[in-house]
């Protein structure tokens, strides 16, 4: 069972967020754990693990953890979405289906070694174990796309992320096909705004990102959000799969791209 939302004034594993170093790094440890990881979360922050580069190349080696609470912080208001306007076409043709919660460890290892990862990657063994058990607990969430040309039978794209509250943090996705990863985030918009969530957390903003709506606040203005968004009742629906309309998704822009 998901353990309930429990309020605090700040961090229990953690320095306070407003410590945090120019870069946005709180500190470095090599713990990991679920109780860690719900604390960083509730509190805005984020695990980075990393390794030395030859430890990198030999695939060994111990991992260490940056903690960090970037200022300012990205997010992606649910109610100013852009999408281009092919993959409008595309999901209403029904090229895409979508699930959520049926493949989480697939889609995990996808984005960890989806190409350039697998060498660089970020999503150390420990991490993908924890976040495993926090998908037992009803933390962790992936939203899971297939595609018509394989019959839907084959994974082409995801995302994973982190709901507490009614704040879901975007981790990462992946795509093996065009537009998948993009139509991931759109199912994913469509699906928290049918349950009332109020803060899709996305960390850092990126050209792609910002492309799609995402915008910068300043951290002090994050963490108020957060927590007026962390003390609502979490809710994920049971049934595993979206019907996706294109144009029951409120609030999006299409672009002309």
């Amino acid at each position: 069972m998901r353990m309930p939302n429990r309020k605090s004034h700040g961090p229990r594993y953690f320095p306070h967020p407003d410590s945090a170093g120019p870069y946005g790094q709180l500190t470095i440890d090599n713990r990991l754990d679920s109780d860690r990881l719900l604390d960083a979360y509730r509190h805005g922050i984020f695990p980075w693990p990393s390794q030395s580069a030859s430890a990198q190349r030999s695939g060994q080696g111990r991992w260490s953890v940056g903690w960090y609470s970037p200022n300012p912080r990205a997010i992606l208001p649910l109610d100013a979405v852009r999408f281009p306007n092919r993959l409008g076409r595309k999901l209403r043709s029904g090229q895409f289906r979508f699930v959520w919660d049926q493949h989480f460890d697939a889609v995990l290892e996808h984005c960890a070694t989806i190409g350039t990862r697998k060498r660089d990657r970020w999503l150390s063994p420990e991490l993908m174990q924890q976040l495993k058990l926090l998908h037992r607990l009803e933390y962790a969430h992936s939203i899971e796309v297939f595609h018509a040309k394989d019959g839907f039978h084959s994974l082409c794209g995801g995302l994973y992320g982190i709901a507490i509250g009614k704040t879901f943090a975007a981790e990462s996705m992946f795509h093996l096909c065009g537009d998948a990863s993009k139509a991931a985030l759109l199912a994913l918009v469509k699906l928290l705004q049918v349950n009332d969530y109020q803060l899709l957390d996305i960390q850092q903003l990126s050209p792609h990102t910002a492309a799609l709506g995402a915008i910068e606040i300043p951290r002090s203005e994050f963490l108020r959000l957060l927590s007026d968004a962390g003390q609502l009742p979490t809710q994920w629906p049971d049934s595993p799969e979206l019907p996706l309309h294109f144009d029951a998704i409120e609030n999006c822009r299409i672009s002309a791209s």
